[in-house]
């Protein structure tokens, strides 16, 4: 008699398949990896995937939510869990800190619930007090209502031990390696040539520091472009700044949101990735910058740290001027840059894959299970 497969749910993505987003990311990776050991779900939002029942073998559940900052997670993350209490028994897996409030109820009704930290997202400049306050009161949350709670860094990991005396399991983001592409597209589209620009992708959030890069770079005499990727979410006013702090100079570069081969070319080409980050919790875009061979140079936040530390080099955070200094310097030493990625990739497809996530992230599943 053949043993009854394993039923997971994914609580907290916007949906798969992933257009933007770190956690979207994840879910993604080790759905479609885990597919063929277990049945799995995916809690989708309606405005961010079209109409689908299933996406490489993945069952895609999508919600009518609220397109709002401060409510569209509460309200798809609450009528998600609603919705898993009438499905068959298994692990109900929350990403983020909040929807992390509900981990409690499913447990009710039988099922298993972890929650994964992805970071502290209370940090972000975009909350206003109230959201704050309740992020913060999440961390509790996630920690007391599931019966496991993951974290994606060790950073993370030793600030759980310290603030709640829990040990929590430390199952990192990954990465595939990458292939190699010649710059084509990206030299039609904006005239950018091999080892001919500094390079930064995210959400165009504050957190994500991007406005540190352009002061630091509008200074610098260079004939190389700075490449800055990626679109705003709730904050298309800070967009709107970036734009006007980069006005009047012809060598930065916005793409907005790039994916696919473009992604590759940009990565693949740059002659440094630069991400001046304020806040993370362990961040995909270094990791692939690495495997792709790009020299590092983060802020000193001890998540970008616990990356790059060893194999790349950083600046003090939020410090435009020390910014400023490690560019000048490194565009000053082409070779030392040349060094620094190829130790940086070894570095990223040694240590990290979506593989080795997918497969830790099954065996807590399992012992969740017995």
């Amino acid at each position: 008699m053949s043993e009854a497969p394993l039923h997971v749910y994914h609580i907290g993505t916007r949906g798969i398949p992933t257009t933007q987003g770190g956690i979207e990311r994840h879910i993604e990776e080790i759905a479609t990896r885990l597919v063929d050991h277990m049945d799995i779900t995916v809690y989708a939002r309606s405005y961010y995937v079209p109409p689908m029942k299933e996406y490489k073998g993945v069952r895609v559940r999508r919600l009518r939510t609220l397109q709002t900052k401060h409510l569209d997670t509460w309200i798809y993350s609450f009528v998600a869990t609603v919705d898993v209490l009438f499905r068959k028994r298994g692990i109900v897996h929350y990403h983020a800190l909040g929807p992390s409030i509900f981990a409690w109820i499913p447990r009710l009704f039988g099922h298993k619930t972890v929650v994964t930290v992805h970071g502290l997202d209370w940090q972000r400049a975009k909350w206003n007090r109230f959201a704050q306050f309740y992020l913060k009161m999440c961390e509790t949350f996630s920690v007391r209502f599931p019966n496991r709670t993951i974290v994606v860094s060790k950073v993370l990991r030793e600030y759980y031990k310290e603030k709640f005396h829990a040990d929590v399991d430390a199952i990192p983001n990954g990465i595939e390696e990458p292939p190699e592409r010649l710059p084509e597209e990206i030299t039609e589209k904006w005239g950018l040539t091999k080892k001919g620009y500094i390079f930064f992708i995210a959400r165009l959030t504050p957190e994500k520091g991007a406005h540190h890069l352009i002061r630091a770079f509008r200074e610098m005499g260079t004939d190389l472009k700075l490449v800055i990727a990626g679109e705003g979410l709730h904050s298309e006013r800070y967009v709107d700044e970036l734009h006007k702090l980069a006005e009047g100079d012809d060598r930065i570069v916005f793409t907005g949101f790039v994916t696919g081969a473009t992604l590759d070319e940009l990565f693949g080409n740059c002659f440094l990735y630069c991400q001046p980050s304020e806040i993370e919790g362990l961040s995909i875009a270094l990791l692939e910058a690495m495997s792709y061979g790009c020299c590092v140079l983060s802020s000193d936040i001890p998540e970008n740290l616990e990356l790059v530390e060893g194999v790349g080099f950083s600046f003090e955070t939020k410090n435009v001027e020390s910014l400023r200094e490690k560019m000048r310097a490194l565009l000053e030493r082409p070779e030392k840059v040349q060094m620094a990625g190829m130790v940086a990739r070894r570095r990223a497809l040694s240590d990290y894959s979506w593989d080795t996530v997918a497969k830790a992230t099954e065996g807590l599943y399992r012992e969740l299970k017995r």
